[in-house]
């Protein structure tokens, strides 16, 4: 707290404590990549197959929305300049860290890292949006339902998690079926995010009222915090086995195909332009649509990898709308527009298995880019400071 009381600048500051958190996504990101690299999945260990299947939504998605968007658009959709516990986000951020560098080799421990920074990072979040907002609930845009949602649910399924891994570490778990059992807590945490990211971008900037802003309480409270209920009731038995499909489709497909309606109405009646952020969140609702009605399918046997690639999708859109606000006019918008194009073919080839070869290059380059992105951000940042 004493990096609180010294502050000068509580905007600035907590700008740059989300700068840290965007910039630790962004490395993960690429870690969790250059893992599913074709050359390096010859001889796989149980740390890069973990990393493969888990780290997009962990170490990724929710440091990036709570600790990085959370502390730069969530005080101003609270009509705030700050957060309220910023000294424990940036504890958070210290546990996240570690977790990401030890997730290839020591996955559980990294689990347990996690379980502890992004719950510090929750708990800024709900105290923000209970404490220190200035805005009445019904007047908060949907992308702070969607972080305190996702924050709800994170002070869920932290706890639990770290005791299912440390359970798991006592009785020998593996990575496997720990993978099996945070399936539909992944999609939550997945999903809320994402969709409220997909809002931001979809939605105009002037927009005061419309169907998106009426149902985003209702479907992000049922996503971020029904799911994960009912995960946990499953998880001691209470529930029969095999209804994980069903409790997917009740808590997070319906909700998001309601959302996704509203957004798709308000859009028309605001004849918004599609330029860079708006093919992003286009791009995600059209991964995320593949993603459901491939479990339709016959023969399907319930592979989530669009729905997955949809979530990371929406992030990057979010990514390139922050880089924007930090550096306006940098970026041009037909690298944004061809970016964004790049991705969503990537994802689509790398889930069609015959032109699979042909979507892992893609995401090769879509990973690459992100990298120049990365290094173009910390050299324009730095060129403004020294300017300053």
């Amino acid at each position: 707290m004493t990096y609180q009381a010294v502050d000068t600048a509580p905007a600035r500051s907590s700008r740059r404590v989300g700068t840290s958190f965007i910039l630790l996504a962004l490395f993960a990101g690429l870690l969790g990549g250059s893992l599913a690299l074709p050359f390096l999945q010859t001889h796989p260990t149980s740390g890069q197959a973990f990393c493969h299947g888990i780290l997009m939504t962990f170490f990724v998605m929710c440091p990036a929305a709570l600790g990085g968007f959370g502390q730069w658009l969530l005080p101003s959709a609270l009509g705030t300049d700050r957060t309220v516990l910023r000294g424990l986000t940036m504890a958070g951020f210290g546990f996240l860290s570690a977790g990401v560098v030890l997730l290839p080799v020591l996955p559980f421990v990294a689990l347990l890292l996690w379980s502890v920074g992004i719950l510090a990072v929750a708990i800024d979040v709900i105290t923000t949006c209970l404490e220190g907002r200035v805005r009445r609930f019904r007047d908060m845009s949907p992308l702070a339902w969607s972080l305190l949602a996702t924050a709800s649910s994170v002070v869920l399924v932290a706890p639990v998690l770290a005791a299912v891994v440390t359970r798991g570490m006592l009785d020998g778990i593996t990575t496997d079926a720990l993978i099996e059992t945070l399936h539909l807590p992944e999609m939550a945490l997945m999903l809320t995010p994402a969709l409220g990211l997909v809002a931001s971008a979809l939605l105009s900037r002037s927009a005061s009222a419309g169907a998106s802003l009426t149902v985003a309480p209702y479907v992000f409270g049922v996503m971020g915090i029904g799911g994960p209920l009912l995960w946990m009731d499953g998880l001691y038995g209470a529930l029969p086995s095999g209804m994980t499909s069903s409790l997917v489709l009740v808590t997070q497909i319906v909700p998001s195909v309601v959302l996704i309606g509203a957004l798709c109405r308000d859009v028309w009646q605001q004849k918004r332009d599609l330029d860079g952020a708006a093919l992003w969140a286009i791009g995600s609702i059209l991964l995320f649509t593949a993603g459901w009605l491939s479990d339709w399918l016959p023969g399907h046997s319930g592979d989530h990898t669009a729905v997955a690639f949809g979530g990371i999708m929406a992030l990057c859109g979010g990514f390139y709308a922050w880089v924007e606000m930090l550096l306006p006019g940098r970026i041009p918008a037909m690298m944004s527009r061809g970016h964004a194009c790049l991705m969503l073919a990537g994802a689509f080839c790398s889930v069609v298995p015959g032109v699979m070869i042909y979507g892992e290059i893609l995401m090769g380059i879509s990973l690459l880019a992100f990298g120049l992105l990365g290094l173009f951000l910390l050299r324009e940042t730095g060129r403004a400071r020294v300017s300053a």
